[in-house]
């Protein structure tokens, strides 16, 4: 048995996780195209106060104005993809550090007896799987890079997170990957926590 104060800590650890990741840092990714659209206005506005016309061509403004939007943006979206790949590792060491904290240990050949004694089978529960299988496997494919073989299991295996030989996780993913550490918890700690 648990005291209650484990479970508690659990749950403000993935509310400030969730509350961190993708309310506060995700959602400072949500004006890229406005400020995209700005850093061109700006530029063509420089330019119609400082135009010499004998070393300036409007057709060039325009299109360096263009460029610098679309520069913008692709940087952006480059920066936010990144993110949302390191939130997905972020939660997965968050999930080990839990594990330790609790069972003692983060291996699954140590918590499957343990939590099957008290009627929770790892190898069926749906939350386990994604953190287990599908959160490790991206977490080390980010860390050790698009030719490793995480990298090529991932690939094999949930080949919807990758786009060309790139991870490309989803807000959509990271909600889920939270889902299923708020399940695995709620199943692993039912039932053993003492008020």
């Amino acid at each position: 048995m648990y005291p209650e104060i484990v479970k508690i800590k659990i749950e403000d650890e993935i509310d400030g996780f969730q509350r961190t990741a993708l309310e506060r840092l995700l959602n400072s990714f949500h004006s890229i195209e406005s400020e995209a659209a700005e850093k061109r206005k700006s530029l063509l506005e420089y330019k119609a106060v400082n135009f010499n016309p004998e070393a300036d061509d409007e057709g060039c403004i325009e299109e360096d104005a263009y460029f610098e939007e679309l520069n913008h943006i692709f940087i952006e979206q480059e920066l936010k993809q990144e993110f949302l790949n390191s939130t997905a590792v972020w939660l997965f060491h968050l999930f080990e550090r839990q594990k330790k904290r609790v069972f003692g240990s983060d291996e699954a050949d140590i918590l499957k007896p343990n939590l099957a004694s008290t009627g929770y089978a790892l190898d069926s529960c749906q939350d386990w799987l994604i953190l287990n299988k599908e959160l490790r496997m991206v977490a080390n494919a980010i860390k050790h890079g698009n030719e490793s073989n995480a990298a090529k299991n991932l690939q094999s295996k949930y080949p919807s997170l990758i786009n060309g030989h790139n991870i490309k996780l989803s807000s959509a993913d990271i909600e889920r990957y939270i889902g299923a550490l708020r399940g695995f918890w709620q199943k692993a700690l039912d039932g053993k926590v003492v008020l």
